[in-house]
C-alpha cells in the first residue's frame, strides 16, 4: 500500500512539474512572438521610408535589402544594402549624408547598430 501511494505521489509531482514548465515555455514563446511582430512593424516602416526617400532623391527603382543578427538576448544589429548604380557616383560625404537621412529614429532606438552599405 505504501509503495502504491509513493508511486502515485511521484507521478503527480512529475505531472505538476511538467505542466509548470510548459506554462513558462509558452510564456517565453509568446514574448518572443510579440517582440518579432514589433520589430517587423519597425522594419517595414524603415523600408517604406527608405524607398520613399531614395525615390525623392532621384534614385528610382533602388533595391533595399535589410538583414539582422542577434547574439543571445542582445539588441539586433542591422545591415542595410542599397542597390543603385547612381549612388556609386556619389562622394563619401554625400553617401554619409544619405545614410544619416535614411536612418529611422524608431528603428535606430531599438537596434544596437545600423550599418548602411551601397552596392
Amino acid at each position: 500500500m505504501k509503495k502504491g501511494f509513493g508511486l502515485i505521489t511521484a507521478l503527480l509531482t512529475l505531472t505538476i512539474a511538467l505542466c509548470v514548465n510548459g506554462t513558462v515555455m509558452s510564456k517565453e514563446r509568446d514574448d518572443r512572438t510579440q517582440e518579432n511582430e514589433r520589430y517587423a512593424a519597425l522594419e517595414g516602416e524603415f523600408l517604406s521610408r527608405a524607398r520613399r526617400l531614395l525615390e525623392d532623391e532621384g534614385y528610382h527603382d533602388s533595391g533595399v535589402t535589410i538583414t539582422w543578427t542577434r547574439e543571445g538576448n542582445a539588441a539586433r544589429r542591422y545591415l542595410v544594402e542599397i542597390h543603385h548604380r547612381g549612388i556609386g557616383d556619389l562622394c563619401e560625404a554625400e553617401r554619409e549624408m544619405l545614410s544619416e537621412s535614411l536612418c529611422s529614429a524608431e528603428l535606430a532606438g531599438e537596434a544596437a547598430e545600423i550599418l548602411i552599405i551601397y552596392v
